[in-house]
């Protein structure tokens, strides 16, 4: 094990041991003041105990203290309507035969119920309704998760699960996905151009994402980054989910939980400053639109614009989030939103060259290889519509559907393109102007569930059973390249404000249409067998399409693909439970063997297992675990077969499904309070990834060289008490090992690195605070891509800071 490895483990362990053993200690609450006892409206939602005990306590005015020992892992189910303080406690304390006694000061203790008469008072007793919302927690534990079909907490779910909540999301000035991505244990972040981002976990690509549960796929070019400022989480499962979303590779699941309107009023407003003259704005008002609270509403608008450490670029976004909720009765809500974020960038179709022999030429980090005059302008637009009904019987039906339209802006991306121009001299290229249009996406996705609680051989059980459809019709872009070509520039000497006139190419026709369809039943029962041991078993049956009407030819599906999954949890203590998985996903692939036979589906076989832990009443979460995936049935040349196979490839052999890809390894992960105050996210990985079999060139090489072996991303912050209340401060590190990158007889290598960050923040009162981060603190040089070949050193962010200044009311 390297020094890194060491240092990670002895530091995460040592962490989930003072995490075992530690006392809890009760979170104070924020107002200490009292009131005259009397009838008031109350609307807060389920969650924690002790959270909904802390909300109270704030709506009511009264001192609560409150004792994890009695309270630790219990849940509530909120508190609506007028009650007074009494009956308000009895209603929340009595169900889990607590009471609460009033103190010398005005305020109350928890204690359990004493019985002193014959006749027993009448108790109600249900169960509460786990909430994963992360928004107003204060913490970076997440409660539960909502990335596999229906609300389960961390300890339940028997594969591994990251959850960014707001909190992080917030302190770490995280203001899009690759932000929170390059903050998440276990991904990488990847640069096919400057806007053309891709994501990886465990060797393999994270081919889809979903938004509120719905998958969405990213399409390339015209997709933009979603910005945080409508996210209450992100959630990531690492692994194969075939039974969550079908179709994809045995990668992570990412899931986007935006943010839903509130009970109560509340607003905020931020001003963000920032290096390379960033300026943001901030809005975000949500509250109940009638008396009875029945109909709430959320808006969040952003205007974000900055320019790069890179002269010239460019980028403006605005984004614009509305969404409604409405209870249609007491157990039924419906939801509908509409989201539009708008991004005019400079991009950069590639970055900077290296030499001849793959080293890089170390040129300045503010060069930048394009025009002031480029473009890669698009939109994004989604409608999402969902009906909840909750049954008297426990069980919850949902129905939703989520339309997504991503548009390239007409004569949206103009790009100038670099090529080398000489075969001694590294720094003389060929430039040329490139301009396409027309590049469409139109998503639409369907789904059913339902789930709940039955009874069998005299224990409860719970069943989700549902149905999804995705379509996505893709329109591609149309356009001209290598127009106005200037020749044997000397990089050098560019100047992307005036070395290259703009000119307007003559786009004519449109581009090829295309359709993607998939279509899924699913099913998943978790059996409690003993009071700790749960199996979870489950399987999903898809069926699967693509078409093009300009070439049917290229047509091809896949019928009735079974993908299983398994799974056990079983509670060695009220803090730790072990668990073991295994699932498949399959990935469909367009090759044909020499009868012209459609190859089977690329499958990938995903083996879990480990330890979760949930300690201090759920404010802290930690888990350790191994994996292997098994990628089989990729397509390769089948030397038995001739060459060239035609009619079906006018080069090389004919397909056979014989590739096999392995990623195996373990990770460790921390996250929430660790004491009063202090909360930590951290995160270590060690994945190996090889090709078992595939081309000569490849078979016995990692899948992605460039992606580290060890991997470390930590962040922690402080709130102070005390003379210094209202200070936070915190820091951390995203930390890897050494990679290279091999193309042909070239390598380009680059050693391990690590990046610090650094906050601090100041609440002046309830309604303002500032805060200042600073990234890269020790302006560390490195690359964040890089490849022997083509225009592909992308330079990591230099040093820079940002400062918000944040209103709530």
């Amino acid at each position: 094990m390297t020094p890194i490895a060491q240092a990670v483990c002895i530091a995460l362990c040592g962490l989930l041991l003072v995490g075992g053993v530690a006392s809890a200690q009760a979170q104070s609450t924020a107002d200490g003041t009292t009131q005259a006892e009397g009838v008031r409206q109350y609307n807060i939602p389920a969650g924690s105990l002790d959270q909904v005990l802390g909300s109270f306590g704030r709506a009511a005015g009264v001192m609560i203290a409150i004792d994890p020992a009695l309270t630790g892992g219990l849940r509530s189910e909120g508190l609506h309507g007028k009650q007074s303080i009494a009956s308000a406690l009895h209603n929340l304390l009595a169900p889990h035969q607590l009471e609460a006694i009033p103190g010398a000061n005005g305020g109350y203790k928890l204690r359990r119920q004493t019985i002193s008469d014959t006749t027993l008072p009448t108790v109600s007793v249900s169960a509460a309704a786990l909430d994963a919302n992360s928004e107003g927690s204060r913490s970076y534990a997440a409660r539960a998760t909502t990335v596999g079909k229906s609300t389960q907490t961390l300890r339940e779910t028997p594969q591994p699960v990251t959850v960014l909540t707001r909190q992080l999301i917030e302190d770490r000035g995280l203001l899009d996905l690759t932000d929170v991505l390059q903050n998440t244990p276990g991904v990488t972040v990847d640069y096919t151009d400057s806007e053309r981002v891709t994501y990886f976990s465990r060797g393999f690509q994270i081919d889809a994402l979903q938004i509120d549960g719905l998958t969405m796929n990213q399409s390339g070019s015209i997709f933009v980054q979603p910005d945080t400022a409508v996210l209450d989480r992100v959630e990531v499962l690492r692994g194969a989910s075939g039974m969550i979303r079908g179709s994809g590779n045995p990668s992570a699941t990412v899931n986007m939980v935006r943010k839903r309107p509130t009970h109560e009023f509340q607003g905020s407003a931020a001003l963000t400053l920032g290096s390379w003259d960033r300026r943001r704005l901030e809005a975000d008002i949500s509250g109940p639109l009638n008396e009875a609270g029945t109909l709430r509403g959320r808006v969040v608008a952003v205007d974000d614009s900055k320019d790069f450490f890179q002269k010239a670029r460019h980028e403006d976004r605005k984004v614009f989030y509305g969404v409604l909720e409405a209870d249609l009765g007491p157990r039924t809500t419906l939801t509908a939103s509409l989201q539009h974020t708008d991004l005019d960038a400079t991009g950069a179709w590639g970055n900077l060259p290296g030499n001849f022999d793959g080293t890089p030429l170390n040129l300045p980090r503010n060069m930048y290889l394009g025009a002031a005059w480029n473009t890669w302008n698009r939109y994004n637009q989604q409608a999402l519509a969902e009906l909840v009904h909750r049954f008297d019987n426990d069980w919850t039906f949902k129905a939703s559907a989520a339309y997504t339209r991503l548009r390239m802006k007409e004569n949206g991306f103009k790009q100038s393109y670099f090529t080398r121009a000489s075969t001694t001299n590294p720094y003389l290229f060929d430039v040329t102007t490139s301009m396409y249009t027309g590049d469409a996406s139109d998503q639409l996705v369907l789904a059913t569930s339902a789930n709940g609680p039955f009874t069998l051989f005299g224990r409860k059980h719970e069943l989700i059973v549902g149905a999804e459809s995705l379509r996505n019709k893709a329109v591609a872009t149309n356009g001209v390249g290598n127009q106005n070509k200037l020749a044997g520039v000397d990089i050098r000497n560019w100047d992307p404000y005036t070395s290259y006139p703009e000119t307007y190419p003559t786009i004519t026709g449109t581009g090829a249409p295309s359709t993607t369809s998939q279509q899924g039943v699913y099913g998943t029962a978790r059996l409690s067998l003993t009071d700790p041991l749960t199996l979870i078993i489950g399987a999903r049956v898809s069926w699967w399409d693509y078409k093009a009407p300009r070439t049917p030819a290229s047509n091809y599906e896949v019928n009735k693909e079974i993908t299983p999954f398994a799974g056990v949890t079983y509670e060695l203590s009220k803090q730790l439970s072990a668990y073991a998985s295994y699932t498949e996903i399959f990935t469909p692939q367009d090759a044909k063997d020499a009868n012209g036979n459609i190859l089977p589906p690329v499958t990938g076989q995903d083996y879990e297992a480990g330890i979760k832990g949930e300690f201090f009443g759920g404010r802290l979460n930690a888990a350790m675990g191994i994996f292997r995936i098994n990628n089989n049935g990729k397509a390769v040349e089948d030397t038995s077969s001739y060459s060239p196979c035609l009619p079906y490839y006018t080069t090389g052999y004919c397909r056979v499904a014989g590739g096999k890809q392995r990623s195996d390894g373990w990770e460790m992960e921390l996250s929430g309070e660790l004491a009063p105050g202090w909360q930590m996210m951290a995160g270590y990985t060690n994945t190996r990834t090889k090709y078992l079999k595939d081309t000569a060139a490849n078979t016995g090489q990692p899948l992605r060289s460039i992606d580290p072996r060890h991997q470390l991303r930590v962040f922690t912050s402080y709130r102070m008490g005390g003379e210094t209340q209202g200070w936070t401060i915190g820091g951390g590190a995203q930390m890897q090992s050494d990679s290279y990158v091999r193309s042909g007889v070239l390598t380009s290598r680059q050693g391990g690195y690590a990046v610090y960050n650094a906050m601090v923040g100041y609440r002046f009162d309830k309604t303002y605070s500032i805060q200042m981060n600073v990234n890269n603190v020790f302006d560390k040089v490195y690359y964040k891509k890089y490849a022997p070949t083509g225009i592909a050193y992308y330079y990591g962010d230099p040093r820079n800071v940002m400062v918000t200044l944040r209103a709530n009311f």
